[in-house]
């Protein structure tokens, strides 16, 4: 099964550009064809997963096998900290799977390396400089993620020192997403109000321009599917 583009008309591309030019973000609907979408989508829902959140001022990874031998009374602790550690300050809990980082050393699964050569191939990566304006973007990073119920990103705007990081994007890989279920991508306002959120649409790629604030708003307790996306930042060398 070839990774191929779906059907993206000048139109489309055009409505796109201005879009970004004007908000700094837009979504390409259908970015890809339907079946390998699909066929992601698959493999997305049989990754292996560890969960990552924050301690104090660091990033953790906590591994799946770990969080499993946890006692209830254990796991529920863990969890009512990083809850209320997110008060007040950059929290987030959600699963994640390091594709590019495990492509990287080679040793992720074949689905995933040959995505993260796609995404970094000229064909993308044009792309994404025709669509976004920003001549300097030359790589894609990417992780796999998952967000269940009670999982979270509170607002950042994806800033970092010697990243070079020009945009944002997120690749969505859950087939059907209700608003209510949350997990929406909310754009914050400088007065304090919603800007715009877009919903984790399938084989559809929100792309942000950095530094955006930003979040991903908790996925409800009444979900009734896992938000699976692949994201990452389009980069300069």
């Amino acid at each position: 099964m070839r990774l191929e583009f779906g059907a993206l008309s000048d139109d489309r591309r055009q409505a796109i550009r201005d879009r970004l030019a004007r908000t700094g973000r837009a979504q390409v609907v259908d970015i890809l064809r339907p079946d390998y979408a699909r066929h992601l989508a698959a493999s997305a829902a049989r990754a292996p997963f560890n969960t990552v959140t924050r301690k104090g001022s660091g990033h953790v990874d906590l591994p799946a096998a770990w969080l499993a031998s946890l006692e209830p009374a254990r796991k529920q602790a863990l969890g009512e900290r990083v809850q209320a550690s997110a008060t007040d300050g950059f929290q987030y809990l959600y699963d994640n799977h390091p594709i590019y980082d495990l492509h990287q050393a080679g040793q992720v699964d074949e689905v995933w390396s040959d995505l993260v050569s796609f995404l970094n191939s000229e064909s993308f990566l044009g792309l994404m400089r025709d669509l976004t304006g920003e001549t300097d973007i030359a790589l894609a990073d990417a992780q796999l993620t998952r967000f269940r119920p009670a999982h979270f990103l509170n607002q950042h705007d994806d800033w970092a020192d010697g990243k070079k990081r020009h945009f944002a994007y997120v690749l969505g890989l859950t087939p059907e997403w209700k608003i209510d279920w949350g997990g929406l991508l909310a754009f914050h306002g400088d007065d304090g109000n919603l800007a715009e959120a877009f919903t984790p649409r399938f084989n559809t790629l929100s792309l942000l321009k950095v530094p955006t604030p930003h979040s991903v708003t908790q996925v409800a307790l009444s979900a009734g599917a896992e938000r699976l996306s692949v994201t990452g930042w389009l980069r300069g060398r």
